[in-house]
């Protein structure tokens, strides 16, 4: 696959060494400890033991720079996903590889200092080829993105499943956008 490719909200073991199988670039982790998708740090590690070749990355829903902060020296990501919300935290905090996902194409902003842009909202083609123009440019989160043919991205931004129960997860989804993309290539 060579389009960069981000699997946002990964849970369980499973999945996660299916993305590295898959040659998945990125995943990435909830570290809310209030959210459904949350991954707290012995889970966490347990995981990551299991995985080779994939960067992991964070996301944390909160305005709070400082449990962001203490989130990445903890889980000793490679990178973290901001929110459109928290896009004045990216010039604050140190991480290796910066995502900030935007909510309305329309707002397009440069010098951002993100080293990929996640567009949730595709609609207009003009804005993403804008955006292209400054940005390593992700489409997010729907599966059916990867019918866009959009050759200026660099790639797709998918959200993991919930695991059933141990051992036990419906990822069809996800496997069949991946095989879709491998088969274009």
């Amino acid at each position: 696959m060579p389009k960069t490719i981000l699997v946002k909200n990964i849970t369980s073991l499973s999945e996660a060494r299916y993305c590295s199988g898959m040659m998945v670039d990125f995943i990435s982790f909830d570290l809310s400890p209030e959210s459904a998708d949350f991954v707290d740090l012995k889970e966490f590690e347990e995981i990551k033991n299991w995985l080779s070749g994939v960067k992991i990355l964070g996301s944390y829903n909160t305005d709070d720079i400082f449990k962001i902060i203490e989130a990445l020296n903890l889980y000793k990501l490679d990178g973290f996903i901001f929110e459109e919300n928290q896009k004045s935290m990216l010039e604050d905090i140190d991480s290796a590889t910066k995502f900030l996902e935007i909510d309305n194409v329309e707002n397009f902003e440069s010098n951002l200092n993100a080293d990929f842009i996640i567009l949730k909202d595709i609609k207009q083609k003009e804005s993403i080829q804008e955006w292209s123009k400054e940005y390593n440019v992700l489409l997010g989160y729907e599966f059916e993105n990867i019918n866009s043919h959009h050759e200026e991205i660099a790639g797709y931004a998918f959200k993991g499943s919930k695991e059933l129960r141990p051992g036990i997860n419906n990822y069809d989804s996800l496997m069949e956008a991946l095989e879709k993309l491998e088969d274009l290539n």
